[in-house]
């Protein structure tokens, strides 16, 4: 929650500073200070540099234009927000009854452009927008300092999505008013002091990532707009929802390039983000360049020709997910040095080649028997430990309560592709043990393709109070046992009587 106190110390420590640029340049109008100050105070939070540099181009055109036309800051001048929004819209549209996705697009495109001038002519209900391709950083300020925000508009709902930066700004501005800040003031907590006592990019950029479970190819251009830098190693890219932190990358640029250029790794959690029009995205870092793969050697090789993907030319490549076979293959293609990735191979196993297999096919099906539905867990839960230097990412927390200064979970539920061994089991326990008392867990859970294995909190995770192969769990008498254990009748209840069960030696799994 907000803290006068911090808050005081924060104006006395430069803050005011910060406070009397944004009332100076928002005011009597933008000067290259405030760029400037725009830009370093959004490289704390966005570690992408072309996005910087793209909105500081739009605050040097909004100067120039608002040079040229001065009544174009009184857009919303005497105006409620409504009006003034719509306003827009139809200026956007210019009476050519553009689709609401074009719209958008042209909106979300210059969001930095669009809403600071709006703030400029009516900075008691609008206020500048700076936190493109980093929604998840406002979530977490609103998160932390109790500010609520109403659900973000579904993919294509163009224009709710248009609207929605009108319901950001009331929320802000109600916070606003309960603790007495000016416009100003405002901008200062969001872009400046927030950010900071959040940890910033360090807060949602994981440096010790999990072991890879996709593999997914991506596509861009070679002047596309977040490569054009190459300087920036990390960046923000389309995200298959199905992605995951540590996951892998394959760059694929179009026409005239038409070739696979470069391997990148996921190193954020993915996020929807209402303003970027691709609407799910997790930012990437460059792994290595590779000795590129043309379209022509990938129709004519043994592996990739048989891929849907290649026999449509690329089309669509963005968030398309390849067998790790396919990318070990394409490693060796490239004479790439990358490590190659460990799999169950075809042959041995049809159905579990990787972990992401497991929680698939076995770990959701289990939960939704179980009667959890998918709001109901976390995957990948960014667990902070310490001073944003250390994080834990569980596979699975199943009804987890998140707050400002605690993470908490009813089961934490770790996912393995095969455990095949008394040492693999241990070390699969060692870690899952962690988590759970990391969240207070009341079970902890480990899977694997060969079965299931259930500790309590009670006894500190020590010994299993159920065990089971897959191939049994379904059985009536067997999931009625589980059932009681964990599910998700019990979401209400942090502790219980439940005794360790016996079951019969043929379904439980031998932990020789």
């Amino acid at each position: 929650m907000f803290n006068r106190y911090i808050w005081n110390n924060y104006l006395d420590a430069g803050g005011k500073h910060i406070v009397h640029i944004f009332a100076e340049s928002l005011t009597k109008g933008i000067t290259e200070r405030y760029v400037e100050t725009i830009k370093k105070l959004r490289s704390v939070y966005c570690p992408d540099r072309n996005v910087i540099e793209e909105a500081a181009q739009q605050l040097h055109d909004l100067a120039h234009d608002m040079a040229e036309d001065p009544t174009l800051i009184r857009r919303g001048k005497t105006c409620t927000q409504g009006s003034a929004l719509e306003s827009l819209y139809n200026e956007i549209d210019a009476g050519e009854n553009l689709s609401e996705n074009h719209i958008f697009s042209c909106f979300s495109g210059s969001i930095d452009y669009f809403s600071t001038s709006l703030s400029i002519s009516s900075p008691e209900i609008f206020i500048p927008y700076y936190f493109k391709y980093n929604f998840n950083i406002f979530e977490k300020i609103a998160h932390e300092f109790g500010i609520r925000i109403s659900q973000i508009p579904y993919k294509k709902e163009y224009r709710k999505r248009f609207f929605y930066y009108a319901d950001i700004c009331r929320s802000l501005h109600g916070f606003r008013e309960m603790y007495g800040l000016s416009p100003y003031e405002l901008c200062a907590f969001l872009y400046d002091f927030a950010p900071n006592y959040l940890g910033g990019s360090k807060s949602f950029i994981i440096e010790n990532l999990p072991e890879p479970k996709g593999f997914f190819c991506i596509g861009g251009s070679e002047n596309d707009f977040f490569l054009k830098n190459k300087k920036s190693d990390i960046i923000c890219w389309q995200c298959n929802s199905e992605a995951l932190a540590g996951d892998m990358a394959i760059m694929y640029l179009r026409s005239p390039i038409s070739a696979m250029d470069s391997i990148w790794k996921i190193v954020s959690t993915g996020f929807n983000d209402p303003f970027f029009y691709y609407y799910r995205c997790a930012y990437i870092e460059k792994i290595k360049s590779i000795t590129r793969i043309s379209l022509n050697k990938l129709r004519n090789d043994t592996v990739f020709q048989k891929l849907p993907i290649v026999k449509k030319n690329m089309q669509g490549i963005n968030g398309v997910e390849i067998l790790p076979s396919v990318y070990n293959h394409l490693l060796d293609l490239a004479v790439c040095d990358l490590q190659r990735i460990e799999y169950a191979q075809e042959n041995a196993d049809e159905l579990y080649a990787v972990e992401r297999d497991v929680e698939q096919k076995l770990v959701k099906p289990f939960l939704a028997r179980l009667g959890y539905a998918e709001e109901d867990y976390r995957q990948q839960l960014y667990i902070e430990i310490g001073n944003h230097n250390f994080a834990l990412i569980p596979d699975f927390a199943i009804l987890p309560k998140v707050t400002s200064e605690h993470h908490s979970a009813y089961i934490l539920l770790e996912a393995k592709l095969s455990i095949p061994s008394e040492k693999k089991l241990k070390a699969a326990k060692k870690q899952a043990r962690s988590y759970a008392k990391q969240l207070g867990a009341a079970y902890c859970v480990v899977v694997a393709k060969e079965g299931i294995w259930i500790s309590r909190s009670e006894d500190d995770y020590t010994a299993d109070i159920f065990t089971s192969y897959w191939k049994d769990i379904y059985d009536p008498d067997t999931f009625s046992q589980v059932a009681k254990l964990i599910g998700n009748y019990k979401k209400h209840k942090a502790s219980h009587d439940s005794k360790p069960l016996c079951l019969d030696p043929r379904n439980a799994i031998s932990q020789k």
